[in-house]
């Protein structure tokens, strides 16, 4: 099953000083369990961090959350990078056109610019390679 991560540059206001990152374990559970695997970044708008101003940021944070879901995915993790503006994240969704309707919707609303990245596990990423020794690149074809 072809894992991706999902770029989302958004910012948020509190970065947690003790931030929790999943395990590799944790994280192939919920791969397999969940579909695609994204890594995201959200860099905020001048009036996305405007907005951000107007809340807290796990009060921000909750409303992503319910967003995710809302496209048929689910926030794994979330953090705001304060020097950049920027949040960086984990989510899963079923499928690419899920995926992509929840980047296309955050996108047009113009608070933050988002960016998708599909990632693969060690192991699928093993299968990725192994395949990729028996097949001739295009300039031997």
């Amino acid at each position: 099953m072809r894992r991706a991560i999902v770029s989302l540059t958004a910012s948020f206001i509190l970065l947690v000083p003790a931030l929790t990152v999943p395990s590799s374990q944790a994280m192939e559970q919920r791969m397999n369990a969940s579909g695609h695997m994204y890594l995201f970044q959200a860099a905020f708008t001048p009036e996305g961090i405007r907005n951000l101003q107007k809340q807290s940021a796990t009060t921000f944070k909750a409303g992503v959350a319910k967003f995710f879901e809302a496209a048929g995915g689910r926030l794994e993790s979330w953090y705001y990078d304060y020097a950049e503006n920027t949040a960086y994240g984990f989510a899963s969704y079923p499928d690419e056109i899920a995926a992509a309707t929840a980047q296309a919707t955050v996108n047009a609303a113009g608070f933050a610019k988002v960016t998708y990245r599909p990632v693969l596990s060690a192991e699928d990423t093993d299968k990725a390679l192994a395949k990729s020794a028996a097949i001739r690149p295009p300039q031997q074809q």
